[in-house]
């Protein structure tokens, strides 16, 4: 009796002990399973760095609102010789009109961001995660590590590169001859009047006429060129470079921005009229002149407030009449001149 009443403790103690591994087992593997789980979730929070594709909008929000663009530009082609790489980087300063935790901008496929960054009013500065890149709606999309607080001012930092003759739409390299059979090469960019975007295939933006703002320009490049633009220009240069500032004086649309670099030989025809400074730059031996009627009736009407233009014409240049600013097709002014009867006038 005592040997079946022995052997009972001993069966249930066994029966406790291996329940209470059992718990123990299970009590483990959760902790260890919960702490894994608060990591992912954790890291995942900190680490935003994949944003699904359709999560990306097709129409970027109002929500970071640029007020002014400062962007510096390098090219290195030469009036005689072309390179299609070229650098830049950009500051832009916004406004988040909401808490948000995402960045959208836009960008061309063959611009290439290299660095970004982005500080707040108190001067921090986080270094934003790469989300998706839309390639149908050309959005891209950055984290930030926290989420943009309404109200507040931020500034944003690209470093980025791109490539000429890869987009109609981007900078592109223009080819003329001179009359010793030489051939020159300009850098154009600008877009029809009719186009509500395009600055996206030059530089990383938001390129929406919903959003406008100050755009101003550092472009170096070769001694050899001259640079024009929406807005007058001022010369920087030293021993080591050449460089030409356009600082704006208002908001522009982001398919407005406009500029060419051009041979410095190919000097300006310049006229005053209706209280504006018009310099015409043409192959002079080629065309007879440009008429200035012509160009003050069609020119963008924001230019009688930069009180100059500047005005292009080279074979194969789409037209286009941007504030400051007018590029000609030299077929169409060659036309216009024989049908305003201008051949021979200067």
């Amino acid at each position: 009796m005592k040997h079946h009443i022995t052997f009972e403790k001993s069966k249930k103690n066994n029966i406790f002990e291996c329940n209470l591994r059992f718990l123990l087992t299970w009590l483990t593997l959760s902790a260890v399973a919960c702490i894994v789980y608060v990591f992912v979730v954790f890291g995942s929070l900190v680490n935003k760095t994949v944003l699904p594709r359709d999560n990306v909008p097709k129409t970027i929000p109002y929500i970071t609102v640029p007020s002014q663009y400062d962007v510096f530009l390098e090219f290195n082609s030469m009036p005689n010789e072309t390179i299609t790489e070229y650098s830049g980087s950009l500051q832009m300063s916004f406004v988040a009109r909401d808490v948000t935790q995402h960045l959208f901008f836009h960008r061309g496929n063959k611009v290439k961001i290299n660095s970004i960054s982005l500080e707040d009013s108190n001067g921090t500065l986080v270094e934003p995660k790469a989300g998706a890149y839309d390639k149908s709606t050309e959005v891209q999309a950055y984290i930030p590590i926290a989420n943009l607080t309404s109200q507040e001012s931020y500034i944003l930092r690209i470093e980025f590169q791109g490539e000429l003759d890869s987009d109609p739409d981007g900078p592109t390299h223009l080819s003329y001859s001179l009359p010793n059979g030489d051939i020159r090469y300009a850098v154009v960019f600008g877009h029809q009047v009719t186009q509500s975007f395009g600055l996206r295939y030059l530089m990383p933006c938001i390129d929406s006429p919903d959003f406008p703002a100050v755009f101003n320009f550092k472009i170096r490049h070769s001694p050899m060129y001259r640079v024009i633009s929406n807005f007058p220009s001022q010369i920087q240069q030293s021993i080591l470079y050449t460089a030409t500032l356009f600082n704006a004086t208002f908001a522009l649309d982001p398919s407005q921005v406009s500029f060419a670099l051009i041979d410095l030989d190919m000097s300006p025809v310049s006229v005053q009229q209706s209280g504006l400074m018009i310099n015409k730059f043409y192959r002079q031996e080629i065309v007879s002149t440009i008429s200035t009627d012509r160009i003050i009736q069609f020119m963008s009407a924001k230019t009688t407030q930069i009180g100059k233009i500047d005005v292009l014409a080279l074979p194969n240049l789409s037209a286009t009449q941007q504030p400051g600013i007018t590029f000609y097709s030299e077929n169409d002014v060659l036309r216009e001149n024989v049908d305003l009867g201008l051949i021979g006038s200067t």
